[in-house]
């Protein structure tokens, strides 16, 4: 069983983004692949587009639906159906202008065009090996309050630290394990 208290529970996601709880074990990203882009990934892995504040689309389809409405609709009846049709007319082009966009900016693509084709993400479900014992030790450390206030690892490198470490390089485990030693407080659950 994991030696972390609250492996089970769901933590916010935003302590080390690019090192997510699966059913089996974990997943861990590399940083490089959303770096300099407006994608983050989320607590279930998936890559999502920040570039619009939250509700954005939505509410430009629900304006599409009443614009319709407005100026297509002659009666309420009328109104109504105008205003549904807009929506689902509305829905389908932000759908397909939103896939557009992933296609024209996706950092899958773009990571492996720089990596040649190097996987952007490694899965660790073996929890006697030495890189779930890293990946542990990342989420104890993003947990801990001197991490996120920046006492600890001050030049935010966890995450590129833990992706060189589940790749295999020796240093980075080390130096994973130095920061641990240093004033390492509570975690903030």
């Amino acid at each position: 069983m994991s030696s972390s208290p609250d492996f089970r529970r769901q933590v916010p996601a935003d302590r080390l983004p690019t090192l997510v709880r699966t059913r089996h074990g974990y997943r861990v990203f590399d940083p490089a692949l959303v770096a300099g882009t407006r994608y983050q990934i989320d607590d279930s892995g998936t890559l999502v587009w920040t570039g619009l504040p939250a509700g954005t689309v939505s509410l430009l389809v629900l304006a599409a639906g009443g614009l319709t409405a407005y100026l297509l609709g002659d009666g309420w009846l009328l109104g109504v159906l105008w205003f549904l049709a807009g929506v689902v007319v509305g829905a389908g082009v932000a759908g397909l202008a939103l896939t557009v966009l992933h296609a024209a900016t996706s950092p899958e693509r773009r990571y492996r065009a720089r990596t040649g084709g190097a996987p952007y993400s490694a899965d660790v479900t073996d929890r006697g090996s030495r890189s779930w014992l890293l990946c542990e030790q990342a989420e104890r450390l993003a947990a801990s309050r001197s991490w996120v206030a920046g006492r600890v690892d001050r030049d935010r490198r966890l995450a590129e630290l833990l992706w060189a470490g589940v790749q295999g390089s020796g240093e980075a485990a080390e130096r994973i394990g130095g920061l641990l030693e240093g004033p390492v407080t509570r975690p903030r659950m």
